[in-house]
């Protein structure tokens, strides 16, 4: 009988053997997989429980990478009752399973892989979109901001990190995890400060506001919004040269853009960069230094699932043991 044991695995074990420089490739990997028609992931469905009066929400993201034979379902939500326990405000869980049998393979911890794919996105959206990257301002210094500098700064030559947050404390932090950073820090008193300028402006936040204005995005400038509710002005989208996703269903309703989808002024036709299809070759990216950039960055559950699958076959070549349980028992 077919063996169904299957691993559980902690952040610890996923610290140990997942690099930044890991997840950079997997993701870059499994966006060009994904444009050449080798994954299927269906849209994340999201449930909300304030509905009931509970302040806590989860996403359900599956998908199967051919390439790795990789299929599994990605679990994250954010959770208001974390903040005085002590935990993050977002968790995040990984499974995956055996795609000919449907036996779990591995319930992997997906706190660290989520931040560092999230990280790796704009590392990567950046080298292929960027006109230059010597000023980048970073709005929102949270955890995602970290991760978002720490991959960016292994693909950009950068020289020097504005920073906006509401929070003096929280630049202060994230200065200071970066104690050999090979660009200098400037804290701004705003965000218009910060904006002005800058080669590329990067938005990671939980924000429902307009953070950025289009006056304050110079000529070849990149902006990227990371969070998962309105970042800019109208503008920045409407008046942008071109218009870039790593995903279009997603993006009509999620992120930035989603109100302008609401009102009728984007539509799938209005995203002129496709980051996948950039990647299997299908589309050109930035065509001229000029051109003023925006990308909508959502996120998708085929790169959690592609993290973890590649987190055990590191584990597998390594001869390392991990704990294991019998789910027949």
């Amino acid at each position: 009988m077919l063996s169904q044991r299957a691993m559980i695995i902690g952040e610890e074990t996923v610290r140990k053997y997942l690099s930044a420089d890991d997840v950079i490739d997997c993701v870059e990997k499994t966006w060009r997989w994904y444009g050449e028609g080798k994954v299927v992931m269906p849209d994340k469905i999201t449930t909300d429980l304030s509905q009931l009066g509970i302040p806590s929400w989860y996403n359900s993201m599956p998908a199967y990478i051919q390439p790795m034979d990789a299929a599994g379902l990605k679990f994250v939500g954010g959770f208001d009752a974390n903040k005085k326990l002590g935990l993050p405000y977002i968790k995040a869980n990984v499974l995956l399973i055996d795609s000919q049998t449907g036996v779990l393979r591995a319930l992997v911890s997906g706190d660290y892989i989520n931040d560092l794919r999230t990280g790796a996105q704009p590392a990567i959206m950046g080298r292929l979109l960027a006109s230059k990257s010597d000023v980048v301002t970073i709005i929102g210094t949270g955890l995602q901001g970290y991760t978002s500098l720490l991959c960016m700064k292994k693909t950009l030559d950068i020289k020097k990190v504005r920073l906006s947050d509401i929070s003096p404390e929280a630049m202060d932090r994230f200065i200071a995890r970066f104690p050999d950073a090979p660009f200098e820090f400037e804290k701004c008193a705003n965000n218009r400060q910060a904006c002005e300028g800058a080669d590329i402006i990067v938005t990671v936040t939980n924000a429902n506001a307009n953070l950025v204005e289009e006056p304050w995005v110079k000529k070849g400038a990149l902006v990227m919004t990371m969070g998962s509710f309105r970042e800019t002005s109208p503008d920045v989208v409407l008046k942008a040269d071109k218009i870039a996703v790593d995903q279009v269903g997603q993006s009509l309703h999620r992120g930035n853009v989603k109100e302008l989808a609401q009102a009728g002024l984007i539509t799938a036709s209005s995203f002129d960069i496709i980051v996948p299809d950039v990647l299997a070759g299908k589309m050109p990216a930035r065509e001229n230094a000029d051109e003023r950039i925006y990308a909508q960055i959502i996120g998708t559950g085929m790169l959690d699932v592609a993290c973890a699958a590649m987190l055990l076959e590191k584990i597998a070549a390594s001869g390392d043991e991990v704990f294991t349980f019998d789910m027949m028992k």
